[in-house]
């Protein structure tokens, strides 16, 4: 019975072990280990090996450890046989009657050696037995060596055409990480280097094989379209120190640190967030760093982290961090001349995809112009300093350029919001030592002040036209993780009693999770719904006729092109059955080299935003000038002075003529900027910074006028 009892109880316990369950009475908190006989341990043996198992184990232990021992066996070989055979030589002339002193005997060893017809004028026969075996000797022994110089050779060309060596470049631009964006990064860096008539190189850190990284490069890039910029590769890890010293980091004029994919947002970001903090504090890095991060909430918490490292006291720093930080501790410290800040430019480039999204949706007639001024090609926003204007105001400016329209100022000291960049400010704002002008020019060298045209009588804009906010419904198809500042976008942007309908496959209760974090919404309710986008059933049970406007999100878990332009597809084929269409269908799609594919897109959407492209033109304006990125952060967004379409009747009667120049006088009284316009006079298509301002223009209530508003300026 006893045993029993003993053999159930250890039955009980071998359960429980191989479950993996430990009770918390079976072995201490503390227990980590514990000891298991197994067996009685055996006497020890001692291991006998032969002369032959030694000499190979020997041999074996040479060649793993000795970094050049292939050249040092050869060596030892060829010594081996010079001395040999010189000593057999010089006996076997002895005995046939001929003394040869044994240098004379080792050197004619060598040369049998080294060669092979030197052998053939030896006199006796015993001294033709020595030197015929050491002349296949030699034979084989340089047969050998030329393999090993050759191994030698091809290793070395490998390792380099890995990249191993050192690259050798000044003021260049170092993008970190190989992903969807890298390409088109590049190419946007290229366009910039034209455009600013510069030839600085790009460098890529990549996780990648060299040679693959070259080969998509070589296939998406030819050298031909790289517009005369030189484009190097490397294999290695950011974190690295030796890698970032591969790629002459300290030497670099800007570093852009792409957001890995393939991980969920916090992982990426915390990767990004490691090798952006490992980069702040290498003590030679002159570079300013552009930071992509998938987080929008992560640029803000970047910045905290940075700030309270700066206001720490040194002592309650670890060791490794005693070296300032890219972000000045003191924004208003005033610089020494030809001093320059560092800058770390935290940026969340999936928002501005998003945000893009909404603007097309809202103002699909502005998507051409929001384009352009993204594009290195045409007009862009750029800072420059023109010291001959300081002491005039903004309102005497804005009339001084005839080829770049001002915009707004770049102060040495932040205003009362903690910013230092001016957009459309007030007229009377001056311009100050220090500042730098921002302007919508194409190039750098195409514009400077001159005589103001500024009208003298401007005629006083009477009636002002009320810009009310419209009633919409929207429909969002996808899911993504940061949707909720789409939605705050929308809450702002319609009127009160506008609904947002969502459908998706992620379950609506982890979708109310996601925005509980979000601000209450104030004009916009919130509809979920769930379900397939690419379910045609799951579309037709929504009331797709009242919707205004759709947007289609990238789903990330399929082919987004196909699914995208599927759903639009659906939408609209739905709609018109249904008797609507007048919707706008904007989608979220990668880029496609393919002409059919993008015709068939066209056919089912009014507009389409292409992220990767997108994301890599805003990181490339942020590597030209990082200050760029509090312009692009306002114009497309929903406060501050952002990108707004108005009717010309706000400022203009029917029939009346008049110029660019009196057009801008007239919207600056309503504390507008114009930077384009759409005239049926002028080939009804948008003029953005348009060339001849002076021209003299019939305007129609259909044309139409892209202005930057004033902040908090009411109409």
């Amino acid at each position: 019975m006893e045993h029993a009892v003993f053999l159930g109880i250890g039955v009980l316990l071998a359960m429980i072990a191989a479950s993996g369950f430990r009770p918390r009475f079976a072995l201490p908190a503390a227990a980590a280990t514990t000891e298991i006989v197994i067996k009685a341990r055996p006497k020890r043996t001692t291991m006998k090996a032969t002369a032959k198992e030694k000499a190979v184990y020997a041999l074996d232990y040479f060649f793993a450890t000795e970094p050049g021992s292939k050249a040092i066996i050869l060596l030892a070989i060829c010594a081996s046989m010079t001395t040999i055979g010189g000593i057999l030589f010089s006996k076997a002339s002895y005995s046939e009657g001929e003394e040869l002193p044994l240098p004379d005997s080792l050197w004619s060893a060598w040369t049998f050696i080294s060669d092979p017809g030197t052998h053939a004028d030896v006199p006796g026969i015993r001294r033709r037995l020595v030197a015929v075996p050491l002349t296949m000797g030699g034979m084989l022994f340089f047969a050998l060596l030329v393999g090993l110089m050759s191994d030698g050779v091809s290793a070395r060309v490998d390792h380099l055409q890995k990249g191993a060596s050192i690259v050798i470049e000044e003021n260049h631009t170092i993008v970190v990480g190989w992903t969807p964006k890298t390409i088109p990064l590049v190419k946007e860096l290229t366009v910039a280097n034209k455009t600013r008539g510069l030839k600085r190189s790009i460098v890529i850190l990549g996780d990648k094989d060299k040679e693959d990284m070259d080969e998509d490069l070589r296939t998406a890039l030819p050298n031909a379209e790289r517009n005369g910029s030189k484009i190097v590769t490397r294999s290695g890890v950011p974190t690295e120190t030796s890698d970032l010293r591969k790629c002459s980091a300290s030497m670099a004029r800007s570093i852009i640190l792409l957001s890995p994919p393939g991980l969920a947002p916090h992982e990426a970001d915390a990767l990004v967030l490691h090798q952006a903090l490992v980069l702040a504090y290498l003590s030679e890095l002159k570079a300013d760093l552009v930071v992509e991060l998938a987080e929008l909430d992560n640029v803000n918490l970047l910045k905290q982290i940075l700030s309270s490292l700066m206001n720490s006291p040194s002592k309650e720093l670890p060791s490794s961090l005693k070296s300032s930080p890219l972000v000045s501790s003191d924004p208003t410290m005033l610089l020494k001349a030809g001093e320059r800040i560092q800058k770390m430019v935290p940026v969340a480039t999936g928002d501005f995809v998003m945000r893009m999204l909404v603007e097309r949706a809202l103002q699909p007639q502005i998507a051409a112009v929001a384009g352009e001024l993204l594009h290195f090609e045409g007009s862009e926003f750029r800072f420059c300093k023109w010291p001959e204007l300081v002491g005039k105001t903004f309102g005497e400016i804005l009339f001084l350029f005839d080829n770049a329209i001002p915009c707004g100022m770049r102060k040495t000291r932040p205003n009362s919001d903690g910013g230092f960049t001016l957009i459309n400010p007030p007229p009377e704002t001056v311009f100050e030592e220090g500042d730098r002008l921002l302007v919508i020019s194409e190039d750098e060298d195409s514009f400077k002040p001159g005589e103001s045209r500024a009208p003298q009588n401007p005629r006083v804009v009477p009636n002002v036209e009320k810009h009310s906010k419209e009633v919409l419904k929207v429909l969002i198809c996808g899911w993504k993780h940061d949707l909720k500042d789409v939605l705050m976008l929308l809450d702002n942007s319609v009127a009160k009693g506008s609904e947002v309908t969502i459908l998706a496959n992620t379950h609506i209760e982890d979708r109310l999770k996601e925005l509980k974090s979000s601000a209450s919404f104030h004009a916009l309710k919130v509809n979920h719904r769930h379900g397939d986008p690419l379910s045609k059933k799951a579309l037709e049970s929504l009331p797709l006729e009242n919707y205004q406007k759709v947007i289609v999100l990238a789903d990330q878990n399929r082919n987004s092109s196909h699914s995208a332009t599927m759903t639009a597809m659906f939408v609209r084929h739905i709609q018109m059955q249904r008797g609507k269409k007048d919707a706008v269908i904007v989608a979220e799609l990668p880029t496609s080299q393919d002409d059919a594919i993008q015709q068939v897109q066209k056919t089912w959407l009014n507009d389409s935003v292409q992220p990767e492209q997108l994301q890599a033109m805003v990181l490339a304006h942020l590597s030209e000038d990082s200050d760029v990125g509090a312009v692009l952060d306002e114009v497309i967004s929903d406060y501050g002075s952002s990108l707004t379409l108005r009717s010309i009747s706000t400022y203009a009667q029917p029939g009346e003529e008049f110029d660019f120049w009196e057009l801008q006088a007239r919207a600056q009284q309503l504390g507008d900027l114009v930077i384009a316009y759409k005239c049926a006079e002028d080939e009804n298509r948008w003029m953005l910074n348009p060339d001849h301002k002076s021209k003299i223009l019939s305007w129609t209530m259909t044309d139409e006028v892209l202005v930057l508003t004033r902040p908090k300026s009411t109409f």
